[in-house]
């Protein structure tokens, strides 16, 4: 199977989206739901099943779609693999660091490695977007995300 652009995007959404899975049967996942007998999470693992699912299919299908196939450039690549590796590394700091504490430098790299370089806007952006996600989810909500003692609202 040939690396192109495609079936390494749906590639990666998958390892992804099965890696998020797994996360979710972790204790840090194991909060007082709402009365019900269902976990909290029992709504977000049928949405990362669906999302696997659909990635692993048209991972497999992408060839049959008859479109030119545009091989990956050696940058391209690089940028591939770049933003996998923030990908991991949010994902493992979360519980330790806290939301917000690794949601700001993944937003800022993503938006790096996809070529935004209006350094101002982003370093607020990548500030006060996911302070202003948590606030949301966990105040007005009341949907807990990872917090640490360390950096607590």
């Amino acid at each position: 199977m040939q690396l192109t652009f495609d079936r390494s995007v749906f590639a990666l959404i998958a390892l992804a989206a099965a890696g998020l899975f797994g996360s979710t049967f972790s204790a840090d996942y194991d909060v007082p739901s709402f009365g019900g007998d269902v976990s909290t999470v029992f709504t977000p693992r049928i949405f990362i099943a669906l999302i696997f699912l659909l990635s692993v299919f048209l991972l497999i299908t992408s060839k049959a779609a008859g479109a030119p196939r545009e091989h990956l450039s050696r940058r391209e690549v690089t940028k591939l693999l770049g933003v996998a590796a923030v990908s991991l590394a949010v994902a493992f700091a979360l519980p330790a660091a806290g939301f917000v504490a690794t949601a700001s430098p993944g937003m800022f790299l993503f938006c790096l490695f996809f070529g935004y370089r209006r350094l101002p806007v982003l370093v607020l952006n990548s500030l006060i977007g996911p302070f202003a996600v948590w606030y949301l989810f966990s105040r007005l909500l009341e949907l807990p995300l990872p917090e640490t003692h360390w950096i607590s609202f």
